[in-house]
């Protein structure tokens, strides 16, 4: 960069530069994904019991309120 009349002038996009970085991004993000989906480790673990959880207790939720009170005699 190059600083003209109190301006900064952006050097060009590298596109080499760019697609390493996107590559770079997409593999992390797909590493990630893995990780959670991949029960055998510590996130992927706590990932799924929320999930597992999360589940149950909208069950729960629905089951109860699917219910009818009995009425009081």
């Amino acid at each position: 960069m190059t600083l003209k009349a109190g301006i900064m002038d952006q050097d060009p996009p590298d596109p080499q530069f760019n697609a390493a970085t996107a590559r770079l991004l997409r593999r992390e993000a797909l590493r990630r994904a893995a990780e959670e989906l991949n029960t055998t480790s510590p996130p992927g673990l706590e990932h799924m019991l929320d999930r597992i959880s999360a589940e149950v207790t909208a069950e729960a939720a629905a089951k109860r309120s699917a219910a009818k009170p009995v009425p009081a005699r």
